[in-house]
């Protein structure tokens, strides 16, 4: 069918401008060469600024509205660089982040609400919510998340003193036949029950499964994130939207070189952004050796993940 398309079509696009130069490079590299590269554009993906700020946030949309002497910058994003002279201005950081931190108590009551869990609107709220799947990699957040455990847990009392306390969210469905990715959900919330019971861990970190995840709901959660995972292997994320909504609430992105997370970075700078992992040329390469040269695994993630070494992992995988 995406051969008849292309043939059918005027035009064909990418949906951010990493996903557009791999499909003329890969899959679709002989069309290239019978049509030619003019038939092959880019259009990045987009959300809208009424229901992502207007809608979800009206008083962190009122702030903006109110430094730049209007509400035009909903049509042109490109106005809030007007900001950028506030960024060292105390009284707006004041203003932002009490506005950021009633869009956490906010989620904190949903949380309390849906799944019982008290968590703390004044720790670090860590977010990654998106379809499940294994190249978003919940898998590496969550092993992290257990790993974030695992050290808390061979502190001293004092140590733990120092911690700025975490409560890392978790959200999203699963295809309904997609075995893996409904493993992952039960991990995470099998994890969720080891931390979040722990005496010694309190509030240093809890662990969140919002199920049932939908719009309505992200409406609740973007605006209070402080950090935002966008995680997925490079190369395989066609675009991703949700970078965008937490990006436009102030939040801070922990990411990939991948998908529009480049673009994104290329508009705030490399100061605003957290990137980490490898570009998405050298993935094959990394895969071939990880499958036929016997690399080792780091020896941090074979505490989390070696059957020998951290036995829970494998119950809580298996659901005893």
């Amino acid at each position: 069918m995406a051969f008849l398309a292309i043939i059918g079509s005027k035009k064909v696009n990418g949906v951010a401008e990493l996903h557009s130069d791999l499909i003329k490079a890969t899959i679709f590299k002989d069309f290239v060469k019978v049509f030619g590269i003019d038939k092959f554009t880019n259009v990045t993906n987009g959300i809208t600024p009424r229901r992502w700020l207007l809608a979800a946030n009206p008083a962190l949309a009122s702030l903006i509205a109110k430094k730049l002497g209007s509400y035009d910058y909903i049509k042109d994003l490109t106005k809030l660089k007007k900001l950028e002279p506030l960024a060292t201005d105390k009284a707006f950081q004041q203003e932002w982040m009490a506005i950021k931190r009633a869009c956490k108590v906010h989620l904190s009551f949903h949380i309390k609400e849906s799944n019982g869990i008290s968590v703390n609107p004044d720790a670090l709220f860590d977010i990654q919510v998106k379809r499940i799947h294994e190249y978003k990699r919940q898998n590496m957040n969550i092993f992290g998340v257990i790993h974030r455990y695992l050290q808390i847990k061979a502190m001293t009392p004092e140590e733990r003193k120092t911690l700025v306390p975490r409560v890392c969210i978790f959200g999203g469905k699963a295809a309904p036949g997609y075995y893996a990715a409904k493993t992952i959900i039960k991990l995470v919330n099998s994890v969720a029950d080891v931390v979040n019971n722990d005496k010694d861990i309190g509030d240093h970190l809890k662990v969140v499964f919002i199920a049932d995840y939908n719009v309505s709901k992200a409406e609740i959660i973007v605006p209070a994130s402080d950090i935002s995972q966008h995680i997925s292997t490079a190369g395989t994320e066609a675009s991703g939207t949700s970078n965008m909504k937490f990006t436009l609430n102030g939040g801070l992105i922990l990411g990939t070189v991948d998908g529009a997370n480049i673009e994104i970075t290329r508009e705030i700078g490399e100061n605003n952004i957290f990137l980490f992992g490898h570009l998405s040329e050298d993935v094959e390469d990394l895969r071939h050796r990880h499958m036929y040269s016997g690399a080792q695994m780091n020896p941090e993630l074979k505490k989390v993940t070696h059957p020998q070494k951290f036995r829970w992992v494998v119950w809580l995988m298996a659901g005893l």
